[in-house]
């Protein structure tokens, strides 16, 4: 009897072992082996108080995937204004005014993620810990393009040259878009219950090289193993206006993508990046 006994103990624990809830394990995103690269375009301000969390957010990926993304930062209209008796700089441009307005923010931090609605169905992505997710989501989809980018500074002149190919048969309309962004300017900036001081601002859209939001026209039907290539310059001014930072040229980095247009979107399929 105590034999039948001891079977059924050692039967009764093995099946509430069984049914012990165990843990999942999820293994790490590998980044693709291909040169497919994703663009963050992250609308901040130095009035926005929850804005460092999406800064960081980005700061994450770009360790994550340090060749799969590039960053810009865009000071448009809302919660941009320098902060009153604090701010240094102000980092409104234009430029950054005219893509923020050409997209519908609704509250920051915010970001496109290729200007893709992937996943969601949303172009602008509102909460920064989701970002990654859509990042990974992008970096499964096939390599396009081959995007390269040459870029010097002689005498004050910015020159770029960005080189393309195609790597398969691409039907539509393409653009191409050519930012100048700049790192490591330190000044105040809003954060929940209190401002902070010496904030590193990084990815800063210092000047568009073309046309804004979607680039200049590239081409049409591409063709794979089909070359192209552009060149921009640029003069950088040194008669700067109140709060306008200095251009530091060893800060400054080139970024490049390459667009479909579809009318009333245009979606990112490849992006390039190049530091001076």
């Amino acid at each position: 009897m105590k034999s039948i006994k001891y079977i059924i103990a050692i039967i009764s624990i093995t099946m509430l072992s069984a049914c012990e809830e165990q843990p999942l394990t999820i293994p790490d995103f590998v980044p693709p082996i291909s040169g497919k690269m994703i663009l963050i375009e992250e609308f901040t301000g130095a009035s926005c108080s929850g804005c460092p969390a999406g800064a960081a957010k980005v700061e994450e990926l770009l360790r994550s995937f340090p060749k799969n993304v590039a960053a810009v930062a865009i000071h448009g209209d809302f919660l941009t204004e320098p902060i009153e008796d604090k701010s240094i700089y102000d980092f409104r441009t234009t430029e950054s005014s005219m893509i923020e307005q050409s997209f519908t923010i609704f509250s920051k931090p915010a970001a496109m993620t290729d200007r893709n609605p992937i996943l969601d169905g949303n172009i602008i992505k509102d909460a920064p810990p989701a970002w990654g997710i859509f990042v990974q989501e992008l970096l499964k989809a096939d390599q396009e393009i081959k995007l390269e980018i040459e870029a010097s500074v002689v005498g004050g002149v910015l020159d770029v040259t960005v080189t393309g190919n195609a790597l398969l048969d691409l039907q539509g309309n393409y653009n191409i878009g050519v930012y100048v962004t700049q790192s490591h300017i330190l000044d105040y900036q809003k954060t929940n219950g209190s401002t902070l001081e010496d904030y590193e601002f990084n990815h800063f859209l210092r000047k568009s090289m073309t046309s804004v939001p979607n680039g200049d026209i590239l081409s049409s039907d591409l063709v794979s193993g089909e070359e192209f290539s552009r060149n921009y310059s640029f003069t950088i001014p040194t008669e700067l206006g109140p709060m306008i930072p200095e251009w530091v040229i060893d800060d400054l980095e080139v970024v490049a993508f390459i667009s479909r247009d579809e009318g009333s979107v245009a979606p990112i399929i490849q992006a390039a990046k190049k530091k001076l």
